[in-house]
């Protein structure tokens, strides 16, 4: 199995710095909106096998304009970004200045977090998430190629959970519309690259 992670084009959020988990449902803004359309220019969605997307808008609406409209687009609930509870739609730097221990050395949310938004969903939470739609993507696209479109936070467990055991300290949260693949051969998940930025202004 292949399988390509896309995250969202930019939001009104992701400009300015204010958590975006599950509870916003923003759209991509019109910078997002173009980004997403330059990126999908120099993607050929063709070799794919199947398309999922996260149900968010942000998320469906960089999959239709990726997909070109060649592709069924199968949305799943756990494709949605992380709930981060009370801190989502909070600007980022100020929570790091309030709580120091629940940011890690990068700027973003640590597992601590969950110690601040206590109806947030926890990193353990998240990777029995990423864990469950991983292993149907095993027992049912086995010799596939899977596209995955869905959110920052979601894509670093994704690839925590398949290659180092749910910590996300090791992958960075990757640019809108970058994508990352991984491939899976006789329970094996190997990295085949990471936060690649297609050409776009």
């Amino acid at each position: 199995m292949k399988i390509v992670f896309v995250r969202h084009g930019l939001t009104d959020l992701n400009k300015i710095g204010r958590m975006q988990g599950s509870s916003f449902d923003h759209d991509l803004d019109e910078i997002g909106q173009k980004q997403a359309e330059t990126a999908a220019a120099n993607f050929d969605p063709a070799p794919f096998d199947v398309v999922f997307s996260s149900p968010l808008k942000r998320s469906l609406t960089t999959a239709k304009i990726f997909t070109k409209g060649q592709k069924e687009i199968k949305i799943d609930q756990r494709l949605t970004e992380i709930n981060f509870g009370e801190w989502d739609g909070q600007f980022l730097t100020a929570l790091g200045q309030k709580y120091p221990d629940a940011i890690d050395p990068w700027g973003k949310a640590a597992a601590d977090y969950i110690k601040y938004a206590p109806s947030g969903e926890s990193f353990t939470a998240l990777n029995r998430r990423c864990g469950s739609f991983m292993t149907d993507m095993e027992k049912n696209y086995l010799d596939k190629k899977v596209l995955v479109f869905c959110h920052g936070t979601l894509i670093r467990m994704m690839f925590a959970h398949c290659l180092t055991n749910g910590d996300m300290n090791c992958f960075e949260t990757m640019a809108n519309c970058a994508l990352a693949k991984m491939s899976y051969r006789d329970g094996i998940y190997r990295l085949n690259y990471y936060n690649r930025i297609l050409t776009f202004e």
